[in-house]
């Protein structure tokens, strides 16, 4: 009978006790566990180690990662990444099941470079949570990799094992409950999709044929109003898209009313601008920029800057081509009237 595999991902020597209580955790529930001390991976003879690592994440069906203090060995395919961060991209790549535990005392040593980052003496900051601070703002970063995540970015803190077993439980409980659910209602979705078919194919007919019958009314006022109503349609999502994507749905980021100011948005005009750019002129967003400590390269996303919460924010890479398309058929068309209507309905949404 085949059972599933668990790649475990974390550095060792500072996690040793952790991944071996991982090991006997997961035999428990007669999953395969897959650890490199324990000989569980293939070193295939024409691949460095570390390739064979990596390669070996995708033929796992769970992934568990662990984030210490320590940065670990550098990837011999790209010193920017430890052999850990690598592992990880291998199993977003190969769409793997991943869940994340970070060091309690990391996670505040975190929060503090969070605070501070943009302030001159966030250099010589000591994080006492780090074993090398040359490595710090490596490791911050692979968080942040893990929290901006569009999907599966959830973690936990933890002190030690038995706050992992327990969350793991009900992770894994919650996964074969869904996987029970999802038995019993595939014929119900498979009858419902067929129905929401003739109704999505008769709901075009019936909008085809409204705007058939208003614009034989008076042409060229009725294709103004379409136009008009398509618009501003294409504003509001670009509004509601951005300050609260769909993967936010679940745990919604509510924003300052106090710092929202509908009118003086409205009257910021697109022209010159990009989406990103034009959400950084309202306010709405600032920019953040990354530079990796070891090869000088920056990268540069947008931050939410208005949340009620300071501690508590996301980000958002700056290639979205679905904001980018909305921005360019919505905001670089609308009147101020369209943009500020918008903004009222966002606030009353999504304000605290």
């Amino acid at each position: 009978m085949a059972s599933p595999k668990v790649f475990v991902s974390s550095t060792c020597f500072d996690l040793g006790e952790i991944r071996e209580q991982l090991k006997r955790f997961i035999q428990s529930f007669g999953f395969e566990p897959v650890l490199s001390e324990n000989g569980d991976v293939f070193y295939h003879p024409d691949l460095h180690t570390h390739e064979s690592c990596v390669h070996e994440v995708s033929n796992s069906q769970l992934f568990i990662l662990i984030i210490g203090g320590r940065f670990g060995g550098e990837y011999v395919s790209d010193k920017n990444k430890s052999i850990t961060n690598a592992e990880y991209v291998a199993a977003r790549e190969s769409e793997i099941p991943v869940f994340t535990y970070i060091r309690n005392d990391v996670l505040s040593n975190h929060h503090i470079y969070q605070q501070n980052k943009k302030k001159e003496f966030v250099s010589s900051i000591e994080y006492p949570a780090i074993e090398k601070q040359e490595h710090a703002l490596d490791i911050f970063s692979f968080i942040d990799d893990v929290r901006r995540a569009p999907t599966n970015n959830a973690f936990e803190g933890f002190d030690g094992f038995p706050h992992i077993e327990g969350h793991l439980r009900k992770q894994w409980s919650g996964m074969f409950f869904e996987l029970l659910k999802s038995r019993e209602v595939k014929s119900q979705i498979d009858a419902t999709n067929n129905l929401i078919e003739g109704i999505s194919s008769s709901g075009k007919k019936l909008e085809e044929l409204i705007k058939s019958l208003y614009l034989s009314s008076n042409e060229g006022e009725a294709k103004k109003e379409i136009d008009s109503i398509d618009t501003y349609s294409d504003v509001l999502s670009f509004f509601e898209r951005s300050i609260s994507p769909p993967w936010t749905h679940k745990d919604p980021y509510l924003f300052d009313c106090l710092a929202f100011d509908e009118e003086s948005m409205s009257k910021v005009s697109a022209d010159n601008h990009i989406w990103h750019s034009y959400l950084v002129e309202l306010g709405i967003f600032i920019y953040d920029k990354r530079i990796n400590s070891e090869s000088g390269d920056e990268r540069i996303d947008i931050e939410f800057a208005i949340g009620e919460d300071d501690s508590r924010n996301f980000g958002m890479d700056t290639e979205n081509k679905e904001l980018n398309n909305l921005f360019e058929s919505g905001i670089m068309r609308s009147t101020q009237e369209q943009r500020l209507k918008a903004l009222i309905v966002v606030n009353q949404k999504y304000g605290s």
